[in-house]
Formats: C-alpha cells, structure tokens, sequence
C-alpha cells in the first residue's frame, strides 16, 4: 500500500519532486502527440505546449497530499484533476501573454534572455495556478517553486545550447521536468518545514506517518469518502472521531481537539491522562500524546508545535 511509504523519514520529501518531475515529462510527450497531428503556428504551439505541462505537473504535484490523508481513489483523482485543469489554463494563459510580451520588447528564442524569461514566467503562474484550487498560504510557495524550476530549466537550456544540443532529446527531458520538480518540491516537501504543527502516528498500520497542520481544521475519522485525516477502523478510529481546531492566537496560531463523537479521546501530558468529553474541546500543548480509542482498540498520535503565540 503505497500510502504506508509515505512515512517520517527524509525519502518522503523526494516522492513528490518526483511525481513533479514526471509529471513535466508526460506533459510533454502529451504535447508532442497534439503537435505531431495538428498543424499549430507558433504561439498556438507555445500555449499548448505549457498548457499541457501545467495539466499534468498540477495533476501530478496534487495527488499524494490526498494519498497521505487516505482519501478514497476517486477522491484523490478528482481533485488532482481539478488542480491539473487550473494548471493548464495557467500554462495558456501564461505562454499567450509571455509571447504579446516577447513581441513589444523584441525578446528573441534564439538569446539566453528569451527562453530564460519565458520559463521564468510561465513556471511561476504553473506553480501558482496548480495550488490555487487550495487557496491556502502554500501558494506563494508554489509559484516559487514554478520560478526556481523555470530558472533551472532555462539554465539547463541555455548549457544545452552552448553544446549544441538544444534541440535534442536531453533538452525535451530535463527542461519539463525541472519546472514539475520544482513545483513538487514547494507543493509538499516544503510545507512540511514551515506548517504550524503537525501530527505523527506513534502505533499502528501507519507508524511514522505525519500530518501537517495548516490554516483548516482536521477531522480524524476513517471515511476515505468524506474530507478527513483517515485512520484504521479497525485500531479504534470512528466516523467522525475527533476535530483538530486550527485558531488564531497572536502571530500564530494555537490547536485544540475536539471529542467529534461518543469514543475516548485522551490527551497525554506528562504523564498525566485527561479525557476530553464528547463535544468538548482541550487546548493540546507540544509534545501532547493524543489517543483515539474504542474499547482495547487504539490510535497514539504525537502532536509537535511549530507556531509562535506572541
């Protein structure tokens, strides 16, 4: 099950650059098929050539948050792909305006500039435009990933060039793939160094495994329909079972949990239990250990804090 690689070591933080990455690379081969039977001018094969890599890097770089949080199939697919389509219109919209501009300040293909530019600008409105059905503070971080991938790719582009071989197969591969890598990296690796705190499974199938607390409210449950931090059933996790409450406090932001049904959720502090009663809520302080349970069966999270209150 793949969701279970998705645990807290440092190889996590690469399945997404690279899920970018290929994403990129598909991006173009679904270009390179349009373009071979359809006769296309050039700005139209410029739109369809970055609004194909917007449609499948936004697909790509979308899918493992919803894996992570063990949405069902459908779920996961649904959103990515309304994350890809974003992405594609941000990809045309982009190359449409890149070449109006190209024409008023003369920018020429043949220069380091011109290419430089193009993907600068395109890969930073991909990266914003790919996050952008989220509408959290990660887009920013995207649209810096689209601009950093674009930079490499232009780079990359301008040393094939030098080489001569800016029009081989070398240059088709790496100069996608770095603007999905670069996504990738700012859509998932990135967030989970600078989110306001986070959850990691202690027991169970899951071990490891982490959750990032952003600006929304959790639910813990174990409907893979519904929009929820998924857990086993079968380790004591009901539907719903409990809320993380996100709230605002100072230049931060602190975290309650709430008691979302009839089952035990405990807070662990110091060794001391504290049960919080059902539809009560209670203030968790870094380093909390939560417990979900029903009967002998039990889910043990850790709560790490990575906010400023003042």
């Amino acid at each position: 099950m793949f969701r279970s690689l998705l645990v807290d070591n440092w190889m996590r933080f690469f399945f997404n650059p690279a899920l970018g990455a290929l994403g990129g690379l598909v991006g173009w081969a679904l270009f390179t098929l349009v373009a071979g039977s359809m006769g296309l001018g050039e700005r139209a094969e410029l739109a369809v050539a970055f609004g194909c890599m917007g449609l499948c890097v936004g697909f790509a770089c979308n899918m493992l948050k919803g894996i992570q949080d063990g949405a069902g199939a459908l779920r996961v697919i649904g959103t990515s792909a309304l994350s890809g389509v974003v992405g594609a219109i941000g990809g045309v919209v982009a190359a449409l305006l890149f070449s109006l501009l190209a024409e008023v300040v003369g920018l020429r293909a043949d220069s380091f500039v011109g290419p430089l530019v193009c993907y600068l600008f395109v890969g930073t409105i991909i990266g914003l435009s790919s996050r952008m059905t989220s509408f959290d503070k990660f887009m920013g971080l995207a649209a810096v990933g689209g601009l950093l991938g674009g930079l490499v790719a232009g780079v990359i582009l301008a040393v094939l060039d030098t080489v001569s071989a800016g029009d081989t197969w070398m240059a088709a591969l790496l100069v996608p793939m770095s603007l999905g890598f670069g996504i990738g990296v700012t859509t998932y690796s990135f967030p989970a160094f600078v989110s306001g705190g986070s959850l990691r499974v202690l027991t169970g199938q899951f071990k490891g495994q982490t959750k990032e607390i952003e600006n929304d409210d959790i639910v813990v449950g174990n409907n893979k329909r519904q929009l929820q931090w998924v857990l086993p059933k079968w380790e004591g996790v009901q539907d719903p079972h409990a809320r993380i409450e996100v709230k605002a406090e100072g230049k931060g932001y602190k975290h309650l949990v709430k008691n979302a049904g009839q089952k035990t959720v405990m807070v662990v502090r110091d060794g001391k239990k504290t049960r919080v009663k059902p539809k009560q809520s209670h203030e968790l302080q870094d380093g909390d250990t939560l417990v979900f349970a029903t009967g002998k069966n039990y889910v043990k999270v850790r709560y790490s804090q990575r906010t400023a209150k003042e």
